[in-house]
């Protein structure tokens, strides 16, 4: 790729009605393949705490947002009803280590949830950690806490302004001592504890730019530290610098101590596998290729059992058995009609659940693979937990749907009786909301799901305004579950639509596969096939039909809405990757390339710049009104994409529509954020819709 950057500048020219800031352009001519390409915001790119010119510019953006959207009567209305609404206990379901159990509970509207353990499911009363007082804004928060096996110790991590990384502190349980085991260079990881509890397995980046959030991030390396010494006298485990595009991520067999270690190659969910016996110095290979996912789900002596899809799209279970001389792999639960999602090991059984149609079933099995029996579910939609010890009879497990609040239920695994353990009290009644689920067939003829939330009485007179979210990549599966948010936007007389787009994992590998790479257009056909779906059934029309989505999400809405801006009504992309062409320049980037493919791959160039949101906006063309939000320290998606992306709508915006930007400042890709700053979000984002898609009556 060749630069060229010429000394020639101007401001922004807008025929519009709306007072945007100016937005410096420049001249900056990419050259990919022979193919000349313009960045005239290359220098929103910039990193916003160490570029004066990029601050200012964030801070002219957010104040014409915000002088828009305090116009907006409805606001503090939508406000007040999304704090009401948010103002509700939450809880986990209880998880036991040893003789000591851990939840973490929120009275409702703290700014993070609180650790809490006690000595039984029912008797869970002491504050363990609590990450409210980690600062007085609530942006540093608890990236993820883990228990040693006994419950002897606890690790947590601490992130700061939204970031990606954190550092990791241990405190011992029973002494109540706080450790000098302080961790550094650690970014979305968790410890595999060993079962002597002596210390645990990491990844972590020896070389990282922890105090930046754009520089590219690369050479993860797998560790072992011992508790109770320091991070220097960690000891590297493996590292590979001929690949430094691999992410390890170690487990260690409950029963038997066996370590495994996923090796992955960018975002790719197909992996390679590392193991180490309890008695073996050091890991070696059980699987070199990387052609299908294995994921352990537990082990037992010297049998392992995972989930895969190898040559099995939709998912099976293998165990394996390592023997001195011979290693056996043994199908346990052949592939079935529905999509596997997960599984566990636990109380000598295996729980599965599994995907209908984007709604969760679960099923319980003998170690053999024999079906037990299925579990109840509630009504449409997701389950999760199923989890534990092998020496458990009873296992917890959550259920929620887009009507269904979160709640908690226990399943004797003998009997297979469920019975509710803990139920959501939401202060909104939802008794009148319906959920639907229907298919829509897209350009190639394949049927895609849509969840429709509504009010019972809802007429399909085309006249609705509908919120159409999707997400669509990486093997990520959107399934029916509850928002606090959402039902306030229900009650604002909206209905929710959520579209089960290629890319996700809905249908298994071919489902993922069939929007990724060079199939990518498919994902925006499908999500665009299920937008004039609802025009077309009476749902609603284009002025009222408003879609979001966030990071792949954020892609998602930016190359429907500059491929068909007179689709929709509104237009929320948030944290989206929208420079298709520099993606892989910053932080993890280059990791996703195993899900979009690369610019310098001159097959996928084309490809790439043919829907690349930033490239392909339009001067001169009337865009539906728009919010883009991101955040000023995002260390994932870089806020830079957003910022270019806003600054060349607003350029080549026609008419009275608003192309706005929302910029949260000390905040990330959306992980940690306080709760006060996600109803303040929220209400933002619904005002802005309130105002755009005519609403009224609330």
């Amino acid at each position: 790729m060749l630069t060229l950057i010429a000394a020639l500048f101007y401001t922004t020219q807008v025929e519009t009605n709306f007072d945007y800031p100016e937005t410096r352009r420049e001249v900056v001519v990419d050259t990919f393949h022979g193919v000349e390409v313009s960045d005239p915001y290359r220098w929103l790119e910039d990193d916003v705490r160490n570029n004066e010119e990029v601050a200012g510019w964030v801070e002219a953006e957010n104040l014409i947002t915000r002088k828009y959207l305090d116009t907006i009567k409805a606001l503090p209305k939508i406000e007040a009803a999304l704090t009401t609404a948010w103002n509700y206990p939450k809880q986990s379901s209880p998880s036991r280590r040893g003789n000591r159990w851990f939840q973490s509970r929120n009275t409702g509207l703290q700014n993070h949830s609180v650790i809490y353990t006690g000595v039984s499911a029912t008797d869970i009363n002491e504050v363990l950690l609590d990450p409210n007082t980690f600062s007085e804004d609530g942006t540093r928060a608890l990236s993820m806490y883990s228990p040693s096996p006994k419950g002897t110790y606890l690790t947590w991590g601490i992130s700061d302004a939204g970031s990606d990384w954190s550092v990791w502190y241990t405190k011992n349980l029973v002494t109540g001592e706080t450790l000098r085991d302080v961790l550094l260079d650690i970014k979305t990881a968790s410890p595999a504890w060993l079962p002597d509890e002596s210390g645990f397995y990491y990844s972590r980046y020896p070389h990282s730019d922890r105090g930046g959030h754009i520089k590219t991030t690369d050479g993860q390396q797998l560790w072992f530290h011992l508790i109770g010494t320091e991070q220097s006298e960690d000891t590297l485990i493996w590292s590979d610098t001929a690949h430094p595009d691999r992410f390890y991520g170690a487990s260690v067999t409950q029963d038997g101590g066996w370590l495994v270690v996923s090796v992955n190659e960018g975002t790719s969910s197909n992996n390679a596998l590392l193991v180490k016996g309890p008695n073996e110095p050091k890991l070696r290979w059980l699987i070199t290729n990387f052609v299908a996912s294995f994921d352990l789900i537990g082990g037992i002596g010297n049998t392992l059992w995972f989930k895969t899809d190898y040559q099995a799209p939709k998912g099976k279970i293998m165990s394996i058995t390592i023997g001195e001389a011979t290693t056996t792999w043994k199908d346990v639960i052949p592939e079935q009609k529905n999509i596997l999602r997960g599984a566990d090991i636990v109380g000598g059984k295996i729980t599965a659940t599994w995907l209908e149609d984007a709604s969760t079933k679960a099923t319980v099995h003998s170690l053999d693979g024999k079906e037990l029996y299925a579990v109840q579910m509630p009504g449409l939609g997701t389950a999760g937990g199923f989890g534990g010890h092998n020496d458990d009879t009873t296992v917890y497990w959550s259920y929620s749907s887009y009507n269904y609040p979160p709640s908690t239920f226990t399943l004797d695994l003998d009997s297979g009786k469920t019975n509710l353990f803990w139920k959501t009290k939401f202060p909104v009644d939802l008794s009148e909301m319906v959920v639907q689920r229907k298919f829509v067939t897209s350009t190639d003829g394949k049927n895609v799901p849509i969840f429709i939330v509504s009010h019972e009485d809802t007429k399909l007179d085309g006249t609705n305004p509908v919120l159409q979210y999707g997400y669509g990549g990486f093997d990520i599966s959107m399934l029916p579950r509850f928002s606090a948010s959402r039902a306030v936007w229900m009650k604002m007389g909206g209905v929710y639509a959520v579209a089960c787009i290629r890319g996700g994992s809905e249908y298994g590998r071919e489902w993922h596969e069939g929007g990724m790479l060079a199939n990518k257009q498919q994902v925006f056909d499908d999500f665009i096939a299920c937008s004039e779906w609802l025009i077309e059934n009476k749902w609603t029309n284009a002025s009222k039909l408003a879609i979001q989505g966030g990071s792949n999400g954020g892609l998602l809405v930016g190359a429907c809405m500059t491929q068909r801006p007179d689709l929709f009504g509104a237009c929320l992309p948030a944290v989206g990757v929208m420079d298709m062409l520099r993606f892989p320049l910053f932080t993890v980037g280059w990791a996703w390339t195993s899900d979009y493919g690369s610019p310098d791959d001159p097959e996928m160039f084309p490809i790439l710049f043919g829907y690349s949101p930033y490239h392909n906006v339009k001067d001169g063309t009337a865009y539906p009104p728009t919010l883009v939000t991101t955040g000023d320290t995002d260390d994932r998606v870089v806020p830079g994409h957003s910022f270019k992306y806003a600054a060349a709508l607003q350029h080549a915006q026609v008419g009275n529509n608003p192309v706005l930007i929302r910029i949260e400042t000390r905040a990330g890709h959306g992980a940690g954020k306080p709760t006060a700053l996600r109803i303040e979000e929220a209400a933002d984002i619904y005002a802005f819709l309130y105002k755009a898609l005519g609403m009224q009556g609330f």
